[in-house]
């Protein structure tokens, strides 16, 4: 039986040893760009090109995405006061060929999004990220 309630797919763009992330007012949280996962691999590539390039100001021809890996997970969700979900995510790794200028500061606001750059270190340091989304912060660890 597959009790997965979310797949959600992530990105992850690093420049030298940090990585892209955005707030998230409804969260109070920043996170991995993400998209919800569409039924197949090209789809998903498709709608995650268009999401990532309208959302944080960067012109398809300037980045590729690569599939890395999907991975389950089962935690406690807070905002279901603790009840335990399941999630399917798939990563991707975005090599960018040009930065784009606003993307120059370790934090930026680009179209409707508040942006930062964090390393994988500030992130598990950060209680907010860590009860939330340490599954992510790990499984990009893990794999890239």
């Amino acid at each position: 039986m597959d009790r997965t309630e979310r797949r959600s797919s992530i990105i992850a763009v690093k420049d030298a040893n940090r990585y892209l992330l955005y707030r998230d007012l409804g969260w109070g949280c920043d996170f991995f760009p993400n998209h919800a996962t569409a039924s197949s691999t090209d789809e998903d590539v498709r709608q995650l090109t268009t999401y990532f390039a309208d959302e944080f100001g960067i012109p398809a021809k300037d980045f590729t995405l690569s599939h890395i890996c999907v991975k389950d997970s089962e935690k406690p969700s807070t905002e279901h006061d603790g009840e335990v979900r399941y999630y399917e995510y798939t990563l991707y790794r975005a090599s960018v060929t040009v930065m784009p200028d606003a993307w120059r500061s370790t934090e930026f606001h680009v179209g409707a999004k508040d942006c930062r750059w964090m390393t994988l270190d500030e992130m598990l340091a950060d209680p907010v990220i860590n009860k939330i989304n340490h599954d992510v912060v790990t499984m990009v660890r893990d794999n890239l």
